[in-house]
């Protein structure tokens, strides 16, 4: 099966779980294949990002010699609240992080922290998030299979908690203090 089928069978998944075809974007990175990002309007004023892309070759470690064959595959997705649309340039950050395996070896993994040192989008605090499970089934390619991994918006202050203490910690204590994870301008939940 060849990259395009991979993809073409993640593009579909996603198709039929938001019961509707993405609005699309590109962005190309040196020496790496185009990212697409997918926009799904889940509700009025809440939308879904999903990158493709990142699953046409399974994630290798930067310190492994040789590409691994069948090591994991995922796609990022991110679930925004956006009445206004002040943060439609959220997906050209969504597609750095979906280009990070390709570029810097990073394999992405459930409550792993991803930050890029600044705001998602203009107007937002939060500057990273946590990978927590997506709410799509993985998808069986007959490559391997595709973990769809949510990037949950977080701020510095709780990336570098849960780095420290965890990543179930810190869904913890979203949890408790019934965070609204939509919300790119929050604050940070309290970490005492």
């Amino acid at each position: 099966m060849t990259a395009p089928t991979v993809l073409a069978l993640v593009d579909d998944a996603l198709a039929n779980h938001y019961g509707q075809r993405p609005g699309r974007a590109s962005v190309s990175f040196v020496g790496v294949a185009p990212i697409e990002i997918l926009r799904f309007e889940q509700a009025p004023g809440q939308w879904a990002y999903a990158s493709l892309g990142m699953s046409a070759t399974p994630m290798t470690a930067a310190d492994e010699f040789v590409v691994s064959g069948d090591g994991p595959r995922a796609e990022l997705l991110l679930h925004v609240r956006d009445e206004a649309g002040e943060y439609r340039d959220v997906w050209r950050k969504l597609a750095i992080l979906a280009a990070a395996p390709a570029v810097e070896g990073v394999v992405y993994r459930v409550d792993m922290t991803v930050d890029l040192g600044e705001p998602l989008a203009p107007g937002s605090r939060c500057t990273g998030g946590l990978l927590v499970p997506g709410p799509l089934a993985a998808v069986e390619t007959g490559e391997g299979t595709v973990e769809v991994l949510r990037v949950v918006p977080a701020v510095q202050t709780e990336l570098a908690w849960a780095r420290v203490r965890g990543g179930a910690a810190l869904r913890e204590r979203w949890e408790q203090a019934g965070t609204d994870l939509l919300d790119l301008a929050r604050g940070s939940v309290s970490l005492d």
